[in-house]
């Protein structure tokens, strides 16, 4: 089987089991820790996430890229792994400091020495190794046992709103010990040092990944200055939690097409880096049908259910919800063209100038909109903020684009699936819309939309879809 169809479907079989997880899970502790608890901890989440960010100067991607570029030599790799991992080091002290006096200035600090094993598990990650050599499989596994871990420990653990240190904890250490156990496999690719590591290679390599933390932390910055403007704005974490939750919900059927990013980016560096630029065209193209295929009735869904699956799935106390979801659904393409664009091509072929303009001015034009329309809006308005800044991202980053690969066409032809999807929509409202909110309602929503999706895929005979179809079956007889 072809290298990166195997790849995918190790990825994707992990994705499935991270949307299973917080289905099981995310009623549970909504019931349990309540909004106000939840909130503390994606505001906890979300600023550790930042500063890990900063800290590590996007050094995962650089360390990622790096082995991609010289996976054909065993020297190369040892040397550029292990000065790398060195570098990793230095950025984790400083790391460190930054987030316990972040921590120290916060009205959670206590909170913070629980969740320190998280941002040290992000330290000392040398994931992107096997991720660099296009091998899944480790990084694939030891998330798994994370989550199950994670799985098994909130419902032996988590019983009240008392709780929440527990909850904190025990997402820390699953997280630390999940990167622990990576170590036992690095010797596949890697052995001890042989030679002397120079302060001179590792300022080398911090660089490099100076100039790739500029769009990374630009990308964050946009991804999470909503949820920490809530929380800063109308000091309610109650606010943060129903947007968070709502962004949860939106993000899992985002995982199934966002597993590609990481499988492709690799390739296409690998690609670039032996000058075959016909070779990633064509994989940008075959992934792009692939993702609008997905991303269209994926979008519209979640707007066809959300009202019927939020009363039974997190309880009416997050009804507020819905709404959000209604708001953040376009999110679903928009997040996953850039994923296309930012990282799959723009990324793996270096084009960093343009990642940090997009990013920078998306993530500006989001702090002003997040200012005005929070304060208005609440987290209603942190919603709108976030679609208006994706949108222009994704504006941004395919003008740039479609300057070098003739993508447009490829987009153009993916109306009928928005076509396709709002028909879809259109009858599962119908046929649910007096239905009461529960579980076998959902499903029956679910199982109608895919099946009218597929009947008109198949009675229009879509070109695309049969061009999908002969790729996948092309590379699996490889």
């Amino acid at each position: 089987m072809n290298k990166l169809v195997k790849n995918y479907i190790y990825n994707l079989i992990y994705q499935i089991f991270v949307i299973i997880v917080p289905i099981i899970t995310a009623p549970y502790l909504a019931r349990t820790l309540g909004p106000a608890k939840l909130g503390v901890y994606s505001y906890i989440n979300s600023t550790t996430t930042i500063i890990s960010t900063v800290s590590l100067l996007g050094i995962y991607t650089y360390g990622n890229r790096q082995i991609a570029y010289f996976r054909d030599n065993e020297v190369n790799i040892n040397k550029n792994f292990w000065e790398i991992m060195i570098s990793r080091l230095f950025l984790g002290i400083f790391g460190t400091i930054i987030y316990f006096i972040w921590g120290y200035l916060s009205r959670y600090f206590n909170y913070y020495i629980l969740y320190y094993p998280f941002i040290l598990a992000n330290f000392i990650d040398c994931s992107w190794l096997f991720v660099g050599m296009e091998d899944m499989k480790p990084a694939v596994t030891k998330n798994f046992f994370a989550k199950l871990a994670s799985v098994v420990g909130i419902f032996l653990f988590i019983k009240n709103s008392s709780d929440l240190y527990m909850y904190v904890l025990l997402l820390s250490i699953s997280a630390l010990i999940a990167n622990l156990s990576v170590y036992f496999q690095i010797k596949k690719y890697v052995s001890k040092p042989k030679m002397h590591i120079s302060l001179k290679r590792i300022h080398t390599h911090m660089k490099g990944s100076l100039i790739l933390f500029l769009p990374q932390v630009a990308s964050l910055i946009y991804l999470q200055i909503g949820k920490i403007m809530i929380e800063w704005i109308t000091k309610d974490a109650s606010n943060l939690s129903y947007y968070d939750q709502a962004e949860k919900i939106i993000t899992i059927p985002l995982t199934i097409i966002t597993v590609l990013n990481t499988v492709v980016m690799p390739r296409i560096a690998n690609e670039f880096k032996n000058g075959n630029k016909k070779k990633i065209e064509q994989l940008l193209i075959s992934t792009a049908k692939f993702t609008m295929f997905l991303a269209c009735p994926l979008m519209i869904g979640i707007i066809s259910i959300a009202d019927k699956f939020i009363p039974w799935y997190l309880g009416n106390s997050f009804s507020a919800c819905i709404s959000i979801m209604y708001i953040l659904a376009p999110i679903i393409i928009t997040n996953s063209l850039i994923g296309i664009s930012g990282t799959q091509y723009f990324t793996a072929t270096n084009q960093i100038n343009i990642l940090v303009k997009s990013y920078s001015l998306a993530a500006l034009l989001n702090i002003v909109l997040n200012t005005i329309f929070i304060s208005l809006y609440s987290f209603v308005g942190a919603a709108i903020s976030t679609v208006i800044s994706s949108l222009i991202l994704t504006i941004i980053q395919y003008y740039y684009l479609n300057k070098q690969i003739k993508i447009s066409s490829i987009l153009y032809e993916s109306k009928n699936y928005l076509l396709f999807s709002i028909v879809m929509g259109i009858i599962v409202y119908f046929i649910s819309k007096n239905m009461l909110a529960t579980p076998v309602t959902t499903i029956i929503q679910i199982v109608t939309g895919v099946v009218i999706y597929f009947i008109l895929i198949i009675i229009t005979q879509d070109k695309s879809f049969k061009q999908l179809l002969n790729f996948i079956a092309f590379n699996k007889k490889k």
